[in-house]
């Protein structure tokens, strides 16, 4: 029995081994073969050598060789085992190593963000000193500045009935629309919201409007804030609006439905962005200041025309889907001469934005927007060139559809002439960008990015104008913005947004308790 068993033993291991499956490369090939098993072919062969006649007459040191070839076996397995162990783990280990950023991009980019930010966060200095300088950051109320545009400036008393509109699409929003519902009504002291809800299944019926609170004096006809869209009286009016790519037909309904409701201006913008007023009290005051009020106080200027007919600085400059600048079909400011100057109707202003950082966070906290967010980036920052506009709606053209949400086509006045967009510096612009990136005025506070996990919900469900990007949403889960760029934490501290929330709405002080 003993024989017929070790003979079975020897022929397994005496099979010739096939390519690629020599035991004499298990080594190199490090997948944890020995050559103990070898050790059976030499030793107990049956009647093949002279080592079986000379064992076969000594059955204790045969069985002691036994004995020890099996021992040297077992041990063999076992150490295989081990290495066979170790090369799985490795192979995991690389696995994990290629596929970590996808895995856990949170912490990977929470670690570059907080080390770009070491060292260069700092604050304005204070007291905040009252300057043009375009990274003024302080809240000083000014007097509005007297210009020498063609129009009687006359500003509203604070009783005075605002005459300004905001026109917004949002979808999935209803954690932060309060605080910029407030932030609007109050601040900005805005006459209407028209909130488009863009989600399949109407979301915002799930807001109680009825909790944001008024903050204005009983009496003043502007306390209402009932959600019927069919209520001129009221304050916020929810409007349906599913479907992709809404947001151009949704501001141009809003424009249709303020004209038709009596009022003179409107302001387009998203839910993530808050207008901070750094030269006006209110919004009213900064459209009378810039675009005239009543039909009989138009804002006229005079406007340079090159060669071929065009406005010089009214040029229009687009950024692609990537957010790079599209190169510009016509020549460069420099190559322009001015033919002539001729008098324009102004239509419009452009602010520029004022992009927030993340605060290096990765998940959504349940606490205002702006209070968790107060470092902006950088004035350089490629987003900020971006520019949301404050229409006076006489002028709006509304034969045309509304392809981008920056800027605006406008109509042309008696004289067949186009009405123009200004920036604060009150030069002619055109396009949904100002280079210049100008906040002595104003500036729109853009919290694009939140928090990470926030900022990958916003790629995944896409623009309100170009819908959903695959390779600007796997970007963003890599912690990559638009640009190509880690997405900032933000380095210079601006509680703008925040300081005046607080001082409109008391009940957000609990938050700095």
């Amino acid at each position: 029995m003993e024989n017929t068993t070790l003979r079975h033993r020897g022929r397994d291991d005496d099979e010739p081994s096939m390519p690629g499956n020599d035991r004499s490369t298990s080594k190199q090939r490090g997948d944890g073969s020995c050559c103990c098993p070898m050790l059976l072919p030499l030793l107990l062969r049956p009647r093949a050598s002279w080592i079986w006649m000379y064992l076969s007459k000594r059955p204790k040191l045969l069985f002691g060789l036994g004995l020890l070839s099996s021992l040297v076996f077992v041990g063999c397995q076992f150490i295989r085992g081990i290495q066979l162990s170790n090369a799985v783990l490795k192979e995991d280990n690389h696995n994990n190593d290629e596929g970590s950023y996808h895995q856990q991009p949170q912490l990977m980019w929470q670690q570059t963000c907080e080390a770009s930010r070491s060292g260069n966060m700092h604050r304005p200095p204070s007291p905040p000193q009252s300057n043009n300088n375009n990274n003024n950051t302080h809240s000083l109320r000014h007097q509005p500045k007297l210009d020498t545009f063609k129009h009687n400036t006359s500003f509203p008393n604070k009783n005075e009935t605002s005459s300004v509109v905001v026109c917004t699409i949002a979808i999935h929003e209803l954690p932060y629309l309060t605080e910029w519902a407030e932030y609007n009504l109050h601040v900005l002291n805005v006459a209407k919201l028209f909130l488009y809800d863009n989600a399949n299944t109407p979301e915002l019926s799930n807001w109680n409007v009825d909790s944001v609170s008024i903050g204005r004096e009983e009496g003043s006809g502007q306390n209402s804030t009932h959600n019927t869209d069919s209520d001129k009286n009221s304050r916020i009016s929810i409007i349906h609006y599913p479907g992709s790519k809404q947001q151009g037909p949704a501001y141009k309904d809003c424009a249709r439905r303020a004209l038709s409701e009596g009022y003179e201006y409107a302001f387009f913008t998203d839910v993530d962005e808050f207008l901070v007023l750094y030269q006006h009290n209110s919004i009213t005051e900064l459209a009378v200041d810039y675009l005239g009020k009543g039909d009989d106080d138009d804002v006229r200027m005079e406007v340079e025309i090159d060669k071929d007919e065009k406005i010089i600085g009214g040029r229009h400059e687009h950024i692609d889907e990537e957010g790079k600048l599209e190169e510009p079909t016509t020549s460069t400011l420099s190559e322009l001469t001015t033919e002539r100057n001729e008098t324009r109707t102004v239509g419009s202003l452009g602010m520029n934005f004022r992009t927030l950082g993340n605060n290096c966070d990765i998940e959504y906290k349940d606490l205002p927007v702006s209070k968790r967010f107060q470092y902006r980036v950088e004035a350089a920052y490629p987003m900020n060139m971006y520019i949301k506009s404050l229409v006076k709606l006489k002028w709006l053209d509304l034969d045309v559809n509304f392809n981008d949400p920056h800027f605006y086509k406008l109509k042309k006045d008696d004289n067949g002439k186009e009405a123009v967009k200004i920036d604060t510096n009150r030069n002619v612009r055109g396009g949904s960008i100002h280079h210049m990136r100008l906040y002595d005025v104003a500036a729109v506070h853009h919290f694009l990015f939140k928090s990470l996990t926030e900022y990958i919900k916003k790629r995944e469900r896409g623009g309100g104008t170009t819908g959903p990007s695959a390779s600007l949403t796997e970007k963003a889960k890599r912690g990559i913005d638009n640009n190509g760029a880690p997405i900032p934490g933000g380095s210079i501290y601006d509680d703008e947004v925040w300081k005046r929330l607080v001082e409109k709405v008391p009940r957000y002080k609990k938050f700095d308790a």
